[in-house]
């Protein structure tokens, strides 16, 4: 067995976890009969949103990779010139901000400082990235060294106050909601980014207002901005920041360049860039 496939074994030996979830490597793979190929000091771990299931009961309770974060989709290739790439999936059956602890996703981030990484990069889409942002502030010093939002409801989502199509996906999809986002972060008021992690947000912008779901000032709340945490924005919807070229180049250099928090004098033009109209 080589040096490399022993620790990924372990880490694909799920822990006992409350819903359903799975960290898996999707880039590079190892191949039968040919030597693994030599770590990166980067490891980047995508994370997932909301899963649409309009009429399968049990798809929102099974952890299964979106498109772009499989093998060979744009994205991963893309981060895969600087980095090795992990993607991050989960079951939908708890509330968003209960997803970190009920998969333990610190527990599998641990699992890759164990195996050599000095950077660990995470990117999350919709949800996703409210998961990758809570399990920061929770774990200020679990070893992730940068966090990079794409289209995220920080503050909720008017289409989430729908009623769910699937009583399994309930929970989560409420927690997504204007209201309840509102409560987690009075609850959450005290919470902060680590100063010890670099934090960046992509905006979608294809629509005035937004990314077609979730509107610019979700994406990037005030408590973000406050904390002086880079905004760029790309003209993707929501579906396509992580599925499109625009999107994915802007994640791929995100990922792989330094991202200091911002003075006050760069989050005022960014403001006035997004919120003038």
């Amino acid at each position: 067995m080589s040096a490399l496939l022993a620790p990924i074994l372990v880490l694909l030996a799920a822990p006992a976890t409350l819903v359903d979830a799975r960290l898996v490597p999707v880039a590079p793979l190892s191949l039968p009969g040919k030597p693994a190929p030599p770590r990166r000091e980067r490891a980047v771990v995508l994370i997932h949103g909301l899963t649409v299931a309009p009429v399968s009961k049990e798809r929102p309770t099974r952890a299964e990779l979106r498109s772009w974060q499989v093998a060979g989709s744009p994205l991963v290739k893309a981060l895969a010139r600087d980095a090795d790439v992990f993607s991050f999936a989960y079951a939908q059956t708890v509330p968003v901000e209960e997803i970190a602890r009920a998969t333990d996703l610190a527990g599998r981030i641990r699992t890759l400082r164990q195996m050599g990484y000095r950077e660990i990069v995470l990117i999350g889409h919709s949800a996703g990235g409210l998961v990758a942002r809570q399990l920061v502030e929770d774990e200020p010093d679990l070893g992730v060294t940068k966090v990079i939002q794409a289209c995220v409801p920080n503050i909720g989502c008017s289409l989430a106050g729908l009623r769910a199509a699937r009583s399994t996906q309930a929970a989560f999809l409420a927690s997504l909601s204007k209201t309840a986002r509102e409560r987690m972060l009075k609850m959450r008021a005290a919470k902060r980014i680590p100063a010890n992690v670099q934090f960046a947000v992509v905006v979608g912008t294809t629509r005035l207002g937004g990314d077609g779901i979730v509107g610019l000032r979700s994406q990037w709340p005030d408590d973000l901005q406050n904390q002086g945490a880079p905004a760029y924005s790309v003209a993707a919807n929501h579906r396509n920041a992580v599925r499109g070229a625009p999107g994915i180049e802007l994640i791929a250099r995100l990922a792989r360049e330094p991202q200091p928090r911002w003075a006050p004098a760069e989050v005022a033009r960014m403001r006035r860039k997004l919120f003038a109209h």
